[in-house]
């Protein structure tokens, strides 16, 4: 998975930004993040809006990708904080994760 970091504070994301959010600086370098992460957070969906109505119930959990980096993720499976998941696919600009055997 590709992220950007700051490079005068290091700060990290996967979005594309103009200026770095922490610092105000310009300067981004590319650079590659694990597609593996710890779940962190998480809630279980069970009534879901019309659009994803098929895979209710279904985990949006925060994943920690690095240190200081968590994306937000669609996982189907039921999932613990602290379990380790691994990046499935993006559909639709969201990151579907499932758990780790």
């Amino acid at each position: 998975m590709k992220a950007n970091k700051c490079s005068n504070c290091q700060y990290e994301t996967i979005v594309e930004l103009a200026f770095c959010p922490k610092c105000q600086q310009q300067a981004f370098n590319e650079t590659t993040v694990p597609n593996e992460g710890t779940v962190y957070s998480f809630t279980t969906i069970r009534i879901a809006p019309p659009e994803y109505i098929e895979y209710a119930p279904y985990q949006v959990a925060l994943v920690s990708l690095t240190d200081q980096l968590k994306v937000t993720a669609f996982i189907q499976d039921e999932v613990a904080i602290g379990d380790s998941v691994i990046l499935k696919e993006v559909r639709d600009n969201a990151y579907v994760f499932e758990p780790q055997n």
